[in-house]
């Protein structure tokens, strides 16, 4: 049984040590990380044209930064903030063309809370 609790912390540390901890799922709960580096990507359909799609939420960050992308069906980025050290609001919001727009977070070193939910008008 210690072996299996020292494999398990070995497992946490090579985690933590690489990609970072993730807790959550954004947009759908507050998601708590830790180290956390690389990209995470979400797709949002919209049908209508000139629908506003995006996110609405807050990030808190401890260290490192989170960068907010939304990109349009053909590619273009539309909106985008970035969260450094902090407490701040979070408003990626765009409209056009209807189709795929997707949401890119862009982690370097990140350990905070991201609380994001999904807004269209």
């Amino acid at each position: 049984m210690r072996l299996l609790v020292v494999l398990l912390l070995l497992a946490l540390a090579a985690l933590y040590l690489t990609f970072g901890l993730r807790v959550g799922y954004v947009t759908l709960t507050p998601t708590y990380m830790f180290n956390a580096t690389g990209e995470n990507r979400y797709n949002f359909r919209v049908y209508d044209q000139n629908q506003e799609v995006g996110v609405r939420g807050s990030c808190k960050v401890s260290s490192g930064r989170a960068t907010f992308r939304l990109r349009d069906p053909k590619g273009t980025q539309i909106a985008g903030q970035v969260c450094p050290q902090g407490q701040w609001g979070l408003n990626v919001l765009g409209t056009g063309d209807a189709g795929n727009y997707q949401l890119t977070i862009d982690l370097e070193k990140f350990s905070g809370t991201i609380d994001v939910k999904e807004a269209r008008k």
